[in-house]
């Protein structure tokens, strides 16, 4: 009876790890390799036993309880720490966040040079320009004074009842 369950072990864990090594594509290609080849050889020693053996003694493997769990629950975790990663990097970051003013696109995406931070080596303005002003390169609307942002001073010379450059008839 014993013999019975040693090789069915054998074989559903051969079975198992075979499986487990093609399916969890986020394992380490290492990892899948060992599997696949650790369950082939479980699977062929199982079916040697099972079908082809008819000697008096044969070799009890205790890795055949432990080792199959052990490499199913690390291609798990290897799954479930893949998933988790890619969760984390879609939140972190995988989608820009809407600038206001900025026109949208199909699909949600944003026009080119339109995110925020663009930094050294990417083309685009760092940020967009503040609600109600001209974006760099347009001119301002007709009558528009120069408006300075809050905490920053006027520029030299100007006052508010000023006439633009623009304001010329």
């Amino acid at each position: 009876m014993f013999f019975l369950i040693y090789t069915l072990l054998l074989l559903l864990g051969g079975i198992a790890m075979i499986a487990v090594g093609i399916a969890v594509k986020e394992q380490g290609k290492g990892s899948r390799i060992l599997n696949v080849v650790i369950g082939l050889a479980f699977f062929g020693y199982g079916f040697y036993l099972l079908f082809l053996f008819d000697g008096d003694s044969y070799r009890i493997f205790f890795y055949v309880f432990v080792l199959p769990i052990l490499l199913i629950v690390r291609a798990v975790k290897a799954r479930k720490e893949a998933r988790e990663q890619a969760g984390a990097q879609q939140f972190a970051g995988g989608q820009p966040f809407p600038v206001a003013g900025a026109p949208q696109y199909p699909g949600g995406q944003q026009q080119p040079g339109m995110y925020p931070g663009a930094g050294h080596g990417q083309s685009g303005q760092a940020f967009p320009p503040a609600q109600g002003q001209p974006a760099p390169g347009q001119p301002a609307p007709y009558g528009a004074a120069p408006q300075g942002h809050p905490g920053q001073p006027a520029p030299q010379g100007w006052h508010p009842n000023q006439p633009n450059s623009q304001d010329r008839y």
